[in-house]
C-alpha cells in the first residue's frame, strides 16, 4: 500500500482522506483508528487518578454497578459507563456480553462449545466466556481480524 502524507496550512481543522480501488478490512481499521482517537482512559486505582493505556487494556467488565478495567496485571476502576465505551473503543476491542468488552489481541484461543457458550482463554491464562447472543458479532469481528 503506497502512503502519501501532505500538509496543508490552509484547512481550519485536520482531515484525513484516504483513496482506495475498492472496500478492504485494512482500509476499514485505519478509517475505524482516526475516528475513535481514543489513546488512554481516565481510570482510578487506590483512589488515585491515572491514565490507563488503550493497547495495554485487556477486559472492560460491569461488576457492582461499576466499570472495570483488567490492564498491566492491575484492576482499575473507570468512570464511563459499558456501552459508551463499547461505541467509542476501536475494533480492537469487541463485547462478549451484556457486561464485558474485550481486545482480541490478548485472546489465545476461543473454544466454542456445545450448549453454545464461548469460552474464551487470554494468553496470560485468565478465562472468560460470551454469551450466546453475542456469538454473531464476535464471528464477524474474528473473520475481518
Amino acid at each position: 500500500m503506497k502512503v502519501n502524507l501532505t500538509y496543508n496550512q490552509q484547512i481550519p481543522k485536520d482531515e484525513l482522506q484516504l483513496a482506495t480501488r475498492a472496500p478492504s478490512s485494512t482500509i476499514d481499521r485505519i478509517v475505524d483508528f482516526a475516528q475513535k482517537e481514543v489513546f488512554q482512559l481516565p481510570a482510578q486505582i487506590n483512589n488515585r487518578k491515572v491514565l490507563v493505556e488503550l493497547p495495554a487494556i485487556q477486559q472492560i467488565y460491569a461488576a457492582n454497578k461499576k466499570v472495570y478495567c483488567y490492564a498491566n496485571n492491575q484492576e482499575y476502576l473507570l468512570n464511563q459507563r459499558l456501552y459508551q465505551l463499547a461505541s467509542t473503543l476501536p475494533n480492537s476491542f469487541v463485547q462478549i456480553s451484556r457486561s464485558e468488552l474485550i481486545q482480541l489481541k490478548y485472546v489465545q484461543f476461543f473454544n466454542f462449545t456445545k450448549t453454545g457458550i464461548i469460552e474464551i482463554l487470554f494468553k496470560d491464562g485468565r478465562k472468560t466466556s460470551a454469551s450466546r447472543r453475542y456469538l454473531g458479532k464476535i464471528k464477524e469481528v474474528l473473520d475481518h481480524a
